[in-house]
């Protein structure tokens, strides 16, 4: 990222904590890759969220607000501070949401999860790039096999095809990805 980016972001963010709502929608259209991810990865985390995958979605405004308000830009990017406490912050809101529905254990998040490569933004943002750039059926079977945590029947059988035919799909979206952002990024 560069220095214009970091700039324009400090802007939104101060603009926000001063009471800018329009300024959170910007941040939030900006970041949504890496608040999707945060989602995929708290309900994966534990399952029995996974029928509330749309209402985590959508409270995740409220925490990435909380998040900006707690935000000195002193002490360091937003990019960072975000992608190192959305995790913990996102499940802690849910499991005061749904914890009369669903026994949530919070352990679950130890601190090895901000090390994890697709919770630092520049690799998020580049992941969203990247699946813009592939044809809408291969993003279609990465976003369901992938994000939505559907394994290759059942993804299969929502879109009409047969499993070796949504294999084969896959594989070439990975292939397209792999290309795109090279081979480590994905075996990270």
């Amino acid at each position: 990222m560069n220095e214009d980016i970091y700039s324009d972001i400090n802007e939104l963010v101060i603009n926000c904590q001063n009471g800018d709502n329009s300024a959170l929608f910007k941040l939030y259209e900006y970041y949504k890759p890496l608040i999707l991810a945060s989602v995929s990865r708290c309900i994966s985390k534990e399952p029995k969220l996974r029928a509330y995958r749309e209402d985590i979605f959508k409270e995740c405004i409220f925490v990435l607000k909380k998040l900006v308000d707690q935000y000195d830009p002193n002490l360091t990017y937003f990019s960072y501070f975000l992608s190192t406490r959305i995790d913990i912050n996102l499940f802690r809101h849910v499991s005061n949401l749904y914890e009369s529905t669903v026994p949530i254990n919070e352990d679950i998040f130890d601190k090895t999860s901000n090390s994890d490569p697709f919770n630092k933004i520049d690799n998020v943002i580049a992941l969203h790039w990247a699946m813009d750039q592939l044809n809408e059926k291969q993003r279609e079977a990465v976003d369901l096999y992938f994000f939505q945590q559907l394994d290759q029947e059942e993804a299969a059988e929502l879109l009409g095809i047969n499993q070796s035919s949504f294999s084969k799909r896959l594989a070439r979206a990975l292939e397209r990805l792999k290309e795109l952002l090279g081979q480590d990024f994905l075996v990270s």
